[in-house]
């Protein structure tokens, strides 16, 4: 940490000018008379609702930009010169990142008016954008159908944009490869835990109130050199400010199991209510004046509360355990600790819950500088608790999940002269996740081989104590980010010279089992604990961190890590109808310390004959990222625009990735490990009920254990990509865009088992000639190496049509069809689970290219809304959205770990009508049922000839996601109705909301199904076992493969109501 601190002092020192992501908006052009340019005309731009005020002169060109602006408005420009009549330009409306261009003809002052010209609201392609972006405004936010008060839920509404189980993707790209700013500072959960990717995601909250954001921007491909960080997709957020009006909000929204679907699906046989559970938000937003036209201020504070019942409680018909079995277990644990029940069981309440405040000051502290600063914290904390219906827990066997994020942002935007601003920013984000067990600390104790009252041929099982990873669980990060922007006004040339710096400080603790960890085979043995007979359990595990090394018995690795920014680009308005911006960008990723050394590691011939060590961390390099875009309006009206570009983007990997080299050295962690089927329990051990004095062999030391390391040459990931799009104004005023976009993989993390190597054997069974691997070294399980691919692309063509009625109403619709291809989607946190939960057939000698979990063939979207104010005091307001997208991928594996190294990860060899005939089946007795090896093969012949891509697939095996699941339909809906009324010259609002996610399966419970696999996981229906006389196989039917989800696929909805001043 020292050397991460000396740094940033010293970057800070070098540099006064240090920006990467935007937060404000411009206005640019050209001002003429009569056919000439005007040298020295003033501009001057005013900030309705504020009175903020910018102003400037042109050049020598005739030309003038403002930046550093305000988004939204109205604004109010004004341009004069001396003998001329003032051009008066209102009712400006400026989105995010872009900057909107205004050119002004001047004609000869034969009196004193002015000229007013009033921007109509759908200006002809304005925006200076060139690649694929979208903003959201204000009244988009407030239309868009929520439950969740989700960012998210807004930008769903973008064609490349899929809101997934695994977080938002954009065009084809894992969530973790995206970055979400606010206010131009980095909330992305940059370590990598959170599946919605950003801070608070972990313990169930959203990082900031739908209510306090002003817009939303979403880049795919900005050509911009300023934007980075991110190989996905960039999301923008910026918040609301105060202007010279005091305004505000107090709302509520609210609902409960009354507002959810029954049972969805076709072949449910009862349709059922969810059980008491409620959710409710509410809070406030004000925004006013300090000092008129100078000092301004907006705040707000929400509140979200949750609760759902468990479920597959103990003691209810949903359970099939016993519970006289469970009472005995109960009473025994009162009896070990004196009177401590570990929770007991029954129905509880599972709850979460998070408050957010956040503060903002705007400074207009004179024409030429603006200073903006703003605070935000989130509290939040979700409780984790689940049982199944044969493996439950005691109550006592869950825990909170907790998040603290402090996030504080600051900005200067300063004029210099007319040609030279700058923006500076300095941001500061502190976020501390971490686990706390619910309940009294005791070890954790799995009571195996428990009455099944469901099925009396299968068992049950129990677990109670502390749950096993989280009494040692935390995760601290510390992000300062540095940037700034030096704009130069040179003529045509707009050129920019910045920097933006990120430096991260990471502390991750978990250790599991570190209050010993018990599994007994029967009541009956559990029973004895604490008794002169007292039966060993099955298994016992207990881990440390060895206080010789690391001199506590709870160690956390620390790293620190920055990554430095540098670019320059050129704005060129090279005629009035075409511009192009071109820039190179240079990212520097560091790493300030690394993992121990493992000498064992090492020294052994897996590391020696690749060069590894695991104290080695990858050599520093320099990512160059050059860009270029253009804008080309094809005639005078600027009806038709095309535009495009191609560029490099460079993006972090989620340092969990990284943080996994420094707990999986193989050095610091000591695990006490026994077994009865090892026969190697001491003597003298014994149960303890204190989780403190658990035992510890005194011979123990570091075990055989997987090991984790980097490839030297590791690269952070880095795509190619380019976009072309055409606009069109098309008749009755519809606007129409065409755009592909490509993306080509130049450098994507890949995992390799090195501890297993190809030594040219292969399976040889009929068609299926797979490679067979061999474990190259017993002192360890796994060795996981981190490198890089360059293999995988995406790519998207997308068609838009839109149009904006006069009386109130917007129509969108849009189609895109899509292709993702990859070797490793990274969607895993854990360097062991990113590898074997990646399905393959060749294994790590030859991965194959093929598709990624976030492929989405054919996605539609539509949207509607509608408002209209009537009878003086009353507005309603109706909208609609609809998507629908082909369904999830997956994969179809072997049950059997038929290439041998070391994981069931195998895809399924499929074979031909002749292969088939001669495959030997063996019964399957199950339940006391049979099913013959006559009936398996028969059904494997009516499966495969029963699916297209089974069938095309005989005489090789199933690709990775090669399965799609069935094609998705939803629509949302949302209603708000107003009543408004003047006071003091000020709208009061009283508005009623009402939302309804899913709004088909209202109408009927077949449909707006979310669809998953039987399993939820890769399908395993096939069991191939190679003996010396070849193969035998089991055929587990999957019938139709795929069912809906319970929770999503209802209609799920949501009443508000909210005062508006």
């Amino acid at each position: 940490m020292k050397n991460l601190s000396v740094f940033v002092l010293f970057l800070f020192c070098l540099t006064f000018t240090l920006n990467g992501q935007v937060t404000t908006s411009g206005i640019s052009g050209k001002v003429t008379a009569e056919g000439e340019l005007l040298i020295g005309a003033t501009v001057q731009a005013v900030h309705e609702p504020s009175g903020t005020t910018y102003g400037t002169v042109t050049n020598a060109d005739g030309r003038y930009s403002l930046q550093g602006m305000r988004t939204g408005g109205p604004y109010t420009v004004e341009v004069s010169y001396v003998g001329f009549q003032k051009a008066v330009y209102k009712n400006i409306t400026l989105q995010l990142g872009e900057t909107y261009l205004l050119d002004v003809k001047l004609t000869e002052s034969l009196s004193l008016d002015e000229v007013v010209v009033t921007a109509s609201k759908a200006a002809l392609f304005n925006s200076q954008k060139t690649g694929a972006a979208q903003n959201f405004n204000q009244s988009q936010i407030q239309a868009t159908p929520s439950v969740s008060r989700s960012i998210f839920d807004v930008t769903k509404m973008n064609p490349l944009g899929v809101n997934t189980a695994s977080g938002m993707s954009f065009a084809g790209s894992s969530n973790k490869y995206n970055s979400f700013q606010i206010d131009g500072i980095t909330n992305n959960d940059v370590f990598g835990l959170s599946s919605s990717g950003t801070n608070g995601g972990q313990a169930g909250a959203n990082p900031i109130s739908l209510e306090a954001i002003e817009e939303i921007q979403v880049v795919i491909a900005p050509y911009d050199v300023r934007q980075g960080g991110f190989t996905g997709g960039g999301i923008n957020a910026i918040t609301k400010s105060g202007t010279n009006t005091f305004h505000g909000s107090a709302y509520w929204y609210y609902n409960n199991e009354n507002f959810y679907g029954k049972t969805p699906g076709k072949d449910a046989k009862e349709r059922k209510k969810l059980g008491d559970q409620s959710s409710a938000t509410y809070g406030f937003t004000l925004g006013g004046p300090i000092v008129k036209d100078k000092l301004f201020f907006f705040a707000n504070y929400e509140r979200v509360k949750e609760t759902y019942p468990s479920s597959n409680n103990i003691g209810s018909t949903e359970s099939n355990l016993d519970v006289k079995e469970v009472d005995q277990i109960v009473n025994k644990i009162s009896q070990l600790t004196g009177g401590y029940n570990a929770g007991g069981y029954g129905p509880q309440d599972i709850d979460t819950y998070s408050n957010k405040i956040l503060t903002r000051l705007d400074w207009n502290i004179n024409e030429q500088n603006k200073f903006t600063v703003r605070y935000s914290f989130l509290d939040g904390r979700k409780m984790v608790f689940s049982n199944s219906v044969s493996s439950a827990k005691l109550n006592d066997n869950g825990y909170f999940m907790n998040n603290k994020t402090h996030s504080l942002v600051s900005e200067l935007n300063t004029q210099f002269t007319p040609s030279w601003s700058n923006e500076f920013r300095f941001g500061w984000t502190y976020v501390r996740d971490y686990r706390d067990p619910i309940g009294q600390p005791l070890p954790n104790i799995t009571i195996n081989n428990l009455i099944n009252n469901g099925d009396p041929t299968k068992k049950s099982s129990l677990e109670l104590g502390t749950e096993r990873n989280s009494a040692a669980n935390a995760l601290d990060q510390d992000i300062f980010t540095l940037e700034d922007n030096l704009i130069w006004n040179k003529g045509n040339h707009t050129i920019t010279l910045g920097t933006h710096n990120e430096f991260f400080h990471m502390k991750n603790l978990y250790i599991t089992n570190i209050y010993g960890s018990y599994v007994y085979n029967s009541l009956d043995d559990f029973l004895t604990v604490g008794t002169a007979n007292e039966v060993l359990p099955n298994s016992y595990e207990y881990s440390y961190s060895n206080e010789k090394i690391t001199g506590t018995d709870r160690w956390a690795p620390v790293f620190g890590a920055a990554q430095l920014g540098f670019y320059a680009q050129d704005e060129w308005k090279v005629t009035n109808r075409f511009s192009m911006t071109y820039g190179l960008r240079l990212d520097i990723p560091l790493l300030f310390d690394k993992p121990r050394a493992n000498e064992v590691f090492n020294s052994s011939t897996v590391a020696t004959s690749m060069g590894l060590a695991t104290d080695q961390m990858p050599t520093t390099k320099v990512l160059w990222s050059p860009r270029v875009g253009f804008r080309w309006s094809l005639n005078e009206d600027r009806t038709t625009l095309l535009r495009g570009g191609a560029g490099i983007f460079t993006g972090r990997v989620p340092f969990v990735w990284i943080s996994n080299s420094f707990g999986n050295a193989g050095v610091e962690m000591v695990r006490t490990a026994y077994s009865s089927s090892l026969g190697n329990y001491p003597s003298d051990f014994k149960f303890n009920i204190d989780p403190n004095k658990q035992y510890k062999d005194p011979n123990a030391k570091v075990p055989t254990s997987e090991v984790d390391v980097m490839a030297k040459n590791f690269r952070f990931p880095s795509v190619f990509r380019t976009n072309l799009a055409v606009e069109q104004m098309l008749p009755f005023g519809i606007r129409g865009t065409l755009e592909g976009l490509y993306s080509k993989t130049l450098n994507n993390i890949l995992y390799e088992n090195i501890n297993y190597q190809w030594k040219g054997e292969t399976l040889n069974n009929g068609g299926d000639d797979r490679p067979v691997y061999e474990k190259q070294d017993n002192h360890f399980t796994q060795v996981m190496l981190l490198k890089n691919t360059s293999k995988g692309y995406t790519f998207n063509i997308t068609t838009k049509l839109e149009k904006s009625f006069d009386f109130g109403l917007n129509a969108m619709i849009a189609y895109t069809y899509g292709q993702a291809k990859s070797l490793n989607d990274g969607n895993s946190s854990q360097a062991y689970s990113g590898w074997k939960y990646n399905a393959t057939y060749y294994g790590d000698m030859n991965p194959e290219l093929t598709w990624s979990m976030f492929d989405v063939r054919n996605r539609v979207i539509g949207s509607v809304s509608y408002r209209k104010e009537y009878a003086k005091h009353f507005a309603t307001t109706v909208s609609l959205f609809y998507n629908g997208q082909t369904g999830g991928r997956y994969s179809l594996l072997d049950y059997t770990d038929l290439n041998k190294d070391g994981y069931r990860n195998d895809l399924m060899y499929v074979p031909t009508d002749a292969e088939l005939e001669k495959m030997v089946f063996t019964d399957i007795h199950s339940n006391n049922n049979t099913v013959t090896a006559a009936e398996q093969k028969d059904a494997l012949i009516k499966w495969i000839e029963g699916n297209g891509e089974l069938r095309k697939s005989k005489g090789t095996h199933i690709k990775r996601n090669q399965m799609t699941l069935p094609f998705e339909h939803h629509f949302d809906f949302h209603f708000a109705q107003d009543f408004f009324v003047d006071i003091a010259g000020q709208r009061n609002t009283i508005q009623l909301n009402f939302d309804i996610i899913n709004v088909g399966n209202l109408l009927n419970k077949k449909w707006g199904m979310y669809y998953q696999t039987n399993s939820g996981y890769d399908l395993t229906p096939l069991t191939t076992k190679i003996g010396t006389n070849g193969a035998t196989y089991q055929f587990y039917d999957p019938g139709e493969m795929y069912t809906n989800t319970n929770i999503t696929s209802r209609w799920h909805a949501q009443v508000g109501l909210k005062y508006i001043f």
